[in-house]
């Protein structure tokens, strides 16, 4: 996948879908899939980056999963005073058609831009009249009685709805990045490697506590069994962070990047009088992740 952040992108012949698409979840995939469809133009995904303190997913994040979505080109625009002020008439003409390439482009029904908000679905559809470039339009998707919004997804993961937040996602809420090193007490005192990563500052995290959950390395998919917090049991300050002993995987992942998918809660983290208790319950955490997922399949 192409990423690009500079601006002249310069691209011919593409088909795209523009939001902000946090969480890619089930009502991005409708403008996602409809991209798909033209299958000799370019995929590309045109999302902005906001200055806002929460988020389902971060930037790095976005890009894998648009990959793994099938996405050729991926663009992150600053919302930032120079994209604030541009007309929709220059958006529309300077960025998607001349430095985008677009021939097919695919929104949501309130999809707004420019400055002052003042491009909408209703000038979008003038324009297309005009130019000749194709234009999709997609109502707001409703599931489980309310509509598929990245506001209700990012409340479900705050309140620990893991489950719910994964079917409106289309898939399980993840964490990917590098792993870093910790204080090894799991590969030298509990007999249970782990492999650990710091989320993203601004982040939204589940509740902390212990998750069934998906490893994806390398091109494999492992079960593992994953504890967000701060490790209580451990002596000093942690660092909130996400902690995952991978079943059946035996090598170093230090510094190689994996994407844990949370795909059911287990028990809320709690502190143990020894490190022999701990390992005790780590064990029978396993087994039930395990289980879990196998009847998740």
């Amino acid at each position: 996948m192409v990423v690009l952040e500079q601006r002249p992108y310069q691209l011919k012949h593409t088909a795209v879908c523009i939001g902000k698409f946090d969480g890619l979840h089930a009502g991005h995939r409708l403008l996602i899939d409809s991209i798909k469809t033209y299958r000799e133009k370019l995929k590309m995904l045109f999302t902005f980056s906001f200055p806002e303190s929460e988020y389902i997913y971060s930037r790095e994040e976005k890009r894998y999963l648009a990959e793994r979505l099938g996405i050729d080109a991926y663009i992150d625009c600053p919302f930032d005073d120079e994209f604030c002020r541009m007309a929709p008439e220059i958006f529309l003409e300077q960025v998607l058609r001349k430095e985008c390439g677009a021939e097919a482009v695919s929104v949501g029904e309130d999809f707004r831009f420019g400055y002052r908000r003042g491009g909408d679905v209703r000038f979008l559809q003038n324009r297309c009249a005009l130019d000749g470039f194709e234009l999709n339009v997609f109502p707001k998707l409703e599931m489980e009685g309310s509509v598929v919004s990245s506001t209700r997804i990012r409340t479900l993961i705050r309140e620990g709805d893991i489950q719910t937040a994964n079917r409106l996602l289309c898939q399980p809420y993840f964490i990917y990045g590098t792993v870093c090193h910790g204080n090894r007490i799991g590969s030298t005192k509990l007999n249970m490697p782990t492999a650990n990563q710091i989320p993203d500052a601004g982040k939204i995290l589940p509740p902390f506590g212990v998750y069934a959950s998906r490893i994806r390395i390398r091109g494999g998919v492992y079960a593992g069994v994953t504890n967000i917090g701060i490790k209580p049991t451990i002596p000093g300050g942690n660092t909130v962070g996400a902690e995952t002993h991978i079943v059946g995987f035996d090598g170093d992942l230090y510094g190689v990047d994996i994407c844990v998918e949370l795909c059911a809660f287990l028990r809320k983290e709690q502190r143990f009088s020894s490190l022999g208790l701990l390992r005790d319950q780590m064990e029978k955490d396993k087994d039930m992740a395990c289980g879990m997922l196998e009847n998740l399949k």
